[in-house]
């Protein structure tokens, strides 16, 4: 049986997800996010709050974990608002305190006009014990502009989730430098195909051709098989500092402190 939500796609003969290159041609940032979410599949659990839901692709993972679960988003969200429960921002979540177990949010927190708002509304809400799993970028060009306003740098996301008095388990880079260039690679090329499809007048853009994102996936597809292979094979120090150094983003996990 083969399932589709947004851009993420499961296998479930093969017992496996996929990042859908029809949908997205952002291969490698959304195959080393889904590979942290996937490890990170042990604290998903109870009540659970998707934050900036968008097409709810990652209900897909969670959906089996959980008792239940809501999606926010925000009106004039680019995603649509169709699979939201709640139309809202996340500085001030319309729920009471102590509702979740757990708190997802990704690629969102760099959308909000005041983080540190957001961040105390997600430790309020969390139940003590409770996880929040959320991502950021770092090295990644403006997009969804003008609601693009912030990059968090690892030590930054230690700092916020401190200020909000969650306790920080992990902070995990989404790939190093070979992944910040192919995703900056990815980018510019698309935006020079966006050009050249303006250019010629055509009605269809360039990048929605099959032969195009076919062209922009091989390569990512391919950096993706060889860091797998390395990891599998190589385990050294200074591959984790660079990771820190130069990524496309990072990914947090963090709790609400049990009650004293």
């Amino acid at each position: 049986m083969h399932s589709q939500r947004g851009f993420l796609s499961y296998d479930a003969s093969r017992d496996r997800y996929a990042i859908n290159w029809r949908e997205t041609l952002s291969i490698v940032v959304g195959e080393l996010l889904l590979e942290e979410l996937l490890a990170a599949r042990s604290h998903i659990k109870g009540r659970l709050l998707d934050v900036g839901c968008g097409t709810r692709p990652y209900s897909l993972i969670y959906e089996p974990l959980v008792d239940m679960s809501v999606g926010t988003e925000v009106a004039f969200s680019p995603h649509g608002i169709e699979a939201a429960d709640v139309i809202c921002c996340a500085e001030a979540l319309p729920f009471i305190s102590n509702s979740f177990d757990t708190i997802l949010c990704t690629e969102v927190l760099e959308h909000t006009r005041q983080p540190f708002q957001v961040m105390q509304e997600f430790a309020r809400l969390l139940h003590p014990g409770g996880y929040l799993l959320l991502s950021v970028p770092f090295i990644y060009p403006v997009h969804e502009s003008p609601h693009d306003y912030w990059r968090f740098t690892a030590h930054g996301l230690e700092a916020i989730c401190e200020s909000a008095g969650l306790t920080l388990i992990y902070v995990h880079s989404k790939g190093g430098i070979v992944a910040t260039l192919v995703s900056l690679w990815i980018h510019l090329t698309v935006r020079c195909v966006n050009a050249l499809s303006k250019l010629l007048g055509l009605s269809k853009p360039l990048r929605e051709e099959r032969a195009v994102r076919w062209f922009l996936a091989v390569p990512q597809w391919g950096y993706l098989w060889l860091s797998r292979l390395s990891r599998t094979r190589i385990n050294l120090a200074w591959v984790s500092k660079l990771e820190w150094w130069m990524s496309p983003g990072y990914v947090v996990l963090a709790q609400r402190p049990m009650r004293r």
